[in-house]
């Protein structure tokens, strides 16, 4: 059995390139292989391959490829535990980031120097290949969907990644996204009960008299953490925390901070506010992430309570009362 077939296939000493087995060796081996693929939550992001895994060489390969991905895929699952800090998530991301990375720079450079490009898929190597290709950026896909936030590069589309990585523009892609599939019926009657009681609240309900307090916590917040991105002003936030309708506010609110960091300023405030929690935040439409897609209640609901920059948080809520 190969250790790693992601090093493996595309290796220069031992690559897909230099195989001599024959149809009767992959029969015998696809015999004695049995599959097992588990995941430990289930995947954001599908792949579809268009070419079907015709003969006993390609079916035998596949079946390696996705044990491998499925492996890799729990191991990035348990790099982020929910009970670590926040620069462990950090350094986890970039180390992992900077590996994905590397596997589309290679397969990228195998496929060139041994011709194994996608117009030549029906190819036995070229299906293994392109297989494997597609493999590896749906891990990264993974990777940037749902751990971005400890991170500082470009986030891509599944698009931009075969364009950007391959230069490669197809008609139909091998990996979509998939639909949120965590609700089932009696979920979505109990959020529709939700959100009929979520719309009669339109403020988050400032409870103390003092709303300069709130203005110098914003402040001090921004300087020492950089709450906000530069489009947003402090003056912006303040007032819709303040508003007493939601409806009236158009003005976006972008985070320049951390989510975990958001998070925790959140859960800092909320005893001055009679509805300043996630599901709320999330009703108003208004929050955008760092990345700039919109704040959710799951974000904030996350169970990492250690950001990195809590000390400073602390501070600011100890020196201003």
């Amino acid at each position: 059995m190969i250790n790693d077939i992601y090093a493996s296939l595309i290796s220069i000493t031992e690559g897909i390139h230099k195989d001599k087995k024959n149809e009767r060796d992959y029969k015998e081996l696809n015999s004695t292989f049995k599959i097992s693929i588990a995941y430990k939550t289930p995947p954001l992001f599908t792949i579809s391959f268009t070419e079907k895994d015709f003969g006993a060489k390609r079916k035998y390969y596949k079946k390696l490829i996705d044990i491998e991905t499925c492996n890799k895929f729990n191991k990035l699952i348990d790099s982020f535990p929910e009970n670590a800090i926040e620069h462990e998530h950090i350094f986890n991301y970039q180390k992992i980031f900077d590996q994905y990375k590397h596997y589309l720079r290679n397969v990228d450079n195998y496929i060139k120097k041994y011709n194994f490009h996608r117009k030549n898929i029906q190819e036995e190597n070229t299906f293994v290949i392109q297989y494997l290709k597609t493999n590896m950026i749906w891990l990264y896909l993974e990777l940037q969907e749902r751990f971005a936030e400890y991170g500082e590069e470009d986030r891509f589309t599944v698009e931009e990644i075969y364009k950007h990585h391959f230069n490669e523009v197809l008609n139909e892609y091998d990996i979509v996204k998939n639909k949120d599939k965590t609700t089932n019926k009696t979920e979505l009657k109990s959020n529709t009960k939700v959100s009929k009681k979520l719309n009669k609240k339109v403020s988050f309900g400032y409870l103390k008299e003092d709303k300069n307090w709130l203005l110098k916590i914003l402040k001090r917040l921004q300087f020492s953490i950089d709450l906000l991105d530069t489009s947003t002003d402090v003056e912006d936030l303040h007032k819709l925390l303040l508003t007493e309708n939601f409806n009236q506010i158009e003005k976006k609110i972008y985070l320049d901070c951390k989510t975990t960091e958001f998070k925790y300023v959140v859960n800092k405030l909320k005893m001055h506010f009679k509805n300043l929690n996630p599901t709320i935040i999330e009703s108003t439409g208004l929050f955008y992430t760092k990345l700039g897609k919109p704040l959710t209640a799951q974000n904030l609901y996350s169970k990492n309570n250690n950001p990195l920059k809590k000390e400073s948080i602390d501070n600011i809520f100890k020196q201003i009362q």
